[in-house]
């Protein structure tokens, strides 16, 4: 239950960040303050009589923006009623300068700036600063103009309120001090940050509009580096873009099945958080004192280089005050990145299952996260298995001059493994639970010296860990997709099983079919497919992940008895997917079907038009295969033969299947 920016999830910084978007409505004008504070669950409950700043949706009072903000707001209640944070968080003030009746001016030269305060019963204080409000043309003009002179190095009306209201609301806060902001907020917040320094003042930014370098002092330049401020970007934003930015924290990739527009980017609802709240997949990018000397500035090379050492004190005074394990893995991860510069940085936790041991990815920093999530590593396969399974931690400086099996990985991440390190994870050498594993530098090979620091670093994490009595039990999970309503799992199916589904009526199989689509979720519902989350709200990126990952076989009972040719329907397969891996006699080959190009679908046999339904469905590389019942002419003894060759593929790793029966 605090605002202390150590404790505070990426999910719920990002609930903070968004809410101060929705606009109160008129009566609460000029009402919040300390004396007459409202509890943040109650802001939440208001939302829906709330007028919204159009950003990061096009909002109006139509029937589409009242269902965006219910939507929203189903959101926020699900992450405030799981949080152990924000319980006791309180409204203490308000500001909104926007004309009308969402805001609080009658002046109609309106400035557009908006901040929201709040405290904790810790005594710890935040304040929020929005970025782009109402769509119209005097606010596009004061925002937009507003970032460009900013980024100029020019004071504005803006940062004098900004910093004005930060001054106000923090007066009498003990605890942290800590600033918010998004887009031109994070401007802003980056702004009265560097000017109170001196006040336990911490800052978290997403996609801000950065505040002009060049007029900085080397004191307001060091401070943006340190752990005080975090600086996020989500992939492609343009905004890092619009200044030089040398103090990027950490990136966030966009999900797989996220729209690609530039509202969507910059703003909140287009990245995926693991399930302890961390932004998922994120890498720490800051840039080194090299790359800032080759670039733009000379005046850094002065700039100090830690020590083996002094990177060791910093880490342990770092991860000592934490109390969240997932804060304490998630930090670990982007400290080890910062300092030996790698690629990607995975923690596996070692189960078991009725083949035997493996190991499965819990956190994952670096590309293609949502890849890596499916797999499982039995002993042999790979650095990190090597490292559980033998209760060793392994060098291996180049790839080249070693054989290792790490093929699953090298697909997953779609990179060529050059170098790596595995540390093992346990209370002792005879309880090893897992292992912190690097994967390639980003320039070169990893040294002997990151291996001795990793090392290091990783037993200094694990005393915290063994102190704080904590248990990873809570956190296995190998689902890969769930369906959850109010917070508790309906169905689940675990990554590469097989699963059957009995119905009694077609009604039934319907039902259930639209339900793992996501096609009928309810407003308490989310879809969970491979750690990404989905609500009925994001049908854009439901359709997607349908066509990436989804495929049916027996999905259209009329194709038994087509006329259309064999060659007909592979042709057109291959052309949708634009597949160039294989050519046509190949794949017909592959599905035993090469001496039937020319023969009619009707014309084959049971076991023939399996093979074909089945190969087109595996050539497509879905990550789900649901089969449907199958449809008449089909015997019942050719079913049960590709539900044998199923179990095996899913056995050997290489799908996950759903099978829907009639009872």
């Amino acid at each position: 239950m605090s605002l202390k920016m150590s404790k505070l999830l990426d999910i719920e910084k990002y609930l903070l960040l968004e809410l101060v978007y929705f606009h109160l409505p008129s009566q609460y004008k000029n009402q919040i303050t300390r004396e007459t504070p409202i509890k943040l669950d109650e802001y939440i409950d208001l939302i829906e009589q709330c007028g919204c700043s159009t950003y990061p949706g096009f909002i109006s009072r139509s029937r589409h923006g009242s269902q965006y903000k219910r939507r929203r707001q189903a959101h926020f209640k699900r992450i405030y009623a799981s949080s152990d944070n924000l319980d006791d968080v309180i409204i203490t003030g308000y500001r909104n300068d926007n004309y009308g009746c969402y805001g609080n001016s009658d002046d109609k030269i309106k400035s557009s700036f908006v901040g929201l305060a709040m405290e904790d019963c810790e005594n710890n204080g935040a304040v929020v600063f929005s970025g782009c409000e109402q769509m119209d043309l005097s606010s596009i003009v004061l925002d937009w103009g507003g970032c460009l002179i900013a980024s100029l190095g020019v004071v504005t009306a803006h940062h004098h309120k900004a910093i004005d209201f930060f001054d106000y609301y923090m007066t009498g806060i003990l605890g942290e001090r800590n600033l918010f902001g998004h887009s031109k907020g994070g401007n802003l917040a980056t702004y009265v940050y560097i000017n109170r320094l001196d006040e336990n003042t911490n800052a978290y930014c997403v996609n801000a509009q950065p505040y002009c370098w060049y007029t900085m002092s080397d004191s307001q330049k060091a401070a943006l580096k340190t752990d005080r401020f975090e600086y996020i970007v989500h992939a492609n934003d343009p905004t890092r873009k619009a200044s030089y930015v040398s103090y990027i924290s950490r990136t966030a990739p966009l999900n797989r099945y996220a729209n690609r527009h530039f509202i969507d980017i910059h703003g909140f609802a287009e990245v995926s958080f693991d399930e302890f709240g961390n932004l998922e997949g994120t890498r720490v990018i800051r840039e080194t004192n090299s790359r800032l000397k080759t670039r733009f500035f000379n005046d850094y090379a002065t700039e100090k280089r830690l020590t083996h050492d002094e990177c060791l004190a910093q880490f342990q005074e770092n991860i000592d005050k934490i109390i969240s394990l997932p804060r304490l893995l998630s930090t670990t991860l982007d400290e080890i990145l910062l300092v030996t510069e790698a690629q990607a940085a995975i923690i596996w936790l070692r189960d078991e299952d009725t083949r035997g041991s493996f190991i499965y990815p819990l956190i994952i920093k670096g590309p293609r996260a949502e890849d890596l999530y499916q797999l499982k590593l039995r002993p042999g396969q790979g650095v990190a298995a090597q490292s559980v399974f033998a209760g060793l931690p392994l060098y291996i400086k180049d790839f080249r001059h070693y054989r290792l099996q790490v093929g699953s990985l090298k697909r997953a991440m779609g990179l060529t493994i050059t170098s790596e390190i595995a540390v093992p994870l346990g209370i002792d050498e005879s309880e090893v639970f897992g292992a912190l594993e690097l994967v390639n530098k980003q320039n070169g090979f990893f040294s002997v010296e990151d291996f001795a620091l990793v090392n290091e670093m990783t037993l200094v994490m694990l005393d915290v860990f063994k102190k704080s009595g904590k248990s990873l039990d809570n956190y296995r999970d190998f689902s890969l997709l769930q369906i959850r309503k109010g917070g508790k799992p309906i169905f689940a199916v675990e990554k590469n099983g097989y699963q059957e589904e009995n119905f009694i009526t077609q009604e039934e199989k319907s039902f259930f079919l639209k339900k793992i689509m996501g096609q009928s979720l309810e407003s308490d519902e989310r879809l969970i497919f491979n750690r990404v989350t989905f609500t009925r709200n994001k049908q854009d990126q439901l359709k997607r992940l349908r066509k990436q990952e989804y495929v049916m076989i027996f999905e259209n009972s009329h194709l038994r008895v087509s006329k259309t040719r064999v060659k007909t329907v592979l042709v057109a397969l291959l052309l949708h997917l634009r597949e160039n891996r294989i050519n046509l006699n190949a794949l017909a080959s592959m599905i035993g079907l090469e001496d039937k190009m020319n023969t009619s679908i009707k014309d084959l046999s049971g076991a023939e038009y399996i093979r074909l339904e089945y190969g087109m469905a595996r050539i497509r590389r879905p990550q789900l295969i649901i089969v449907n019942t199958p449809p008449r002419g089909v015997s019942t003894a050719a079913f049960l033969a590709l539900c044998s060759r199923i179990k095996k593929d899913c056995e050997k790793k290489v799908a996950t299947v759903i099978v829907l029966t009639d009872k």
